[in-house]
């Protein structure tokens, strides 16, 4: 048996800083990582300051304000933490109405309209599937849970198990029953890139990549070039599949059976799960790139189009202007959607 922890970085930086700048102004670009969301975050910055001092105490400070609003978004969408407004939820009796935050409510409305345009196949309400299967916890998993388990699951878990309620300024979130609880994991962390984005901005920083294990959002350029940037292989490990260079706004999110799995009696077992049948998505993919200026919409469609397959999943993209995408599938064949930006270099 074979378990993969969580690839800290699977959209590698493939360039090295820009040239061809004035020789008197020398361009600085400068990476500070920290452990956040269950991943290493990191925030590169570009910048050709003409007073070197006064602006590194200015991007300092915007991006320790970025990894600050990161840190809240953890403390409020975390299911790991017993004390966080999301766990506090999901440990409050079901079938009743309960007050969320706003922020909250916001989140999952975005989420459901995901929800409803793929069918189902982007659930936030799976945290007790993915505690029976075991991938939240230490030790890892090394066998598939009893199947009755599973069967049990699924027979209580109907579509619309989670429902919004309430007003703006007061709204209330109703989970149907025990089988239904939140776990924000394939959408908190496109939400979490946004608003560090949105952090930098206001302070000033305007060119700049935000790097949530692998899932990135840039802004700007690197002076007169843009942002050169590589999607991981699926199955090489040092291995590029697509490299994308980009100088404006985009996020870029990937959803693979590589980040989390096991090995069992010679079937790949993941944490990407099927809502309709209960196990790990088995659609044909291994993994699926999504750019959107949006990163919270980003982060949501990679988990859809990834359970959904090739066909469907390219339908539902169709269904939001300005989202794009590229699939590998299990013959590592490549399919992307037409406006997808980057040159796929693997090899089928």
């Amino acid at each position: 048996m074979i378990f993969c922890r969580r690839t800290p970085v699977l959209l590698l930086i493939l360039a090295l800083l820009a040239t061809g700048c004035s020789p008197t102004a020398q361009p600085v670009s400068r990476t500070t990582t920290r452990l956040l969301m269950g991943t290493l975050v990191s925030i590169t910055t570009w910048s050709l300051p003409t007073n070197a001092s006064a602006w590194e105490e200015q991007e300092r400070q915007g991006v320790d304000a970025a990894f600050r609003e990161v840190a809240r978004i953890e403390g409020v969408m975390s299911s790991h933490r017993a004390d966080s407004p999301l766990s506090r939820l999901n440990q409050a009796p079901r079938g009743i109405a309960h007050p969320l935050l706003p922020e909250l409510a916001d989140l999952l409305r975005r989420g459901l309209e995901v929800t409803n345009a793929s069918g189902g196949a982007f659930d936030m309400g799976l945290d007790p599937l993915i505690l029976l299967w075991g991938f939240s916890r230490e030790p890892p998993p090394q066998t598939v849970p009893d199947p009755q388990r599973i069967t049990a699951w699924l027979e209580h878990h109907a579509p619309g198990g989670l429902t919004l309620s309430g007003t703006v300024e007061q709204p209330l979130l109703r989970l149907a029953n025990a089988s239904h609880g939140l776990d924000l994991g394939a959408i908190a962390k496109g939400y979490a890139l946004d608003r560090a984005v949105a952090v930098l901005q206001e302070q000033g920083i305007h060119n700049a990549i935000v790097n949530a294990g692998g899932n990135l959002r840039t802004i700007g350029a690197k002076g007169d070039r843009p942002w050169r940037l590589g999607i991981r292989h699926p199955r090489q490990a040092e291995g590029v599949m697509a490299v994308v260079e980009v100088d404006r706004p985009l996020t870029m999110v990937t959803s693979g059976d590589y980040e989390r799995f096991f090995i069992h009696q010679d079937q790949r077992y993941h944490h990407i799960f099927d809502p309709r049948t209960g196990y790990p998505a088995r659609s044909g993919l291994i993994s699926v790139t999504v750019q959107a200026e949006d990163g919270t919409l980003a982060d949501a469609l990679s988990t859809a189009l990834f359970v959904l397959g090739a066909e469907q999943g390219l339908a539902l993209l169709r269904r939001f202007p300005g989202s794009e995408a590229l699939l590998m599938l299990e013959d590592r064949s490549l399919r992307r959607s037409a406006g997808f930006i980057g040159q796929p270099v693997a090899e089928p």
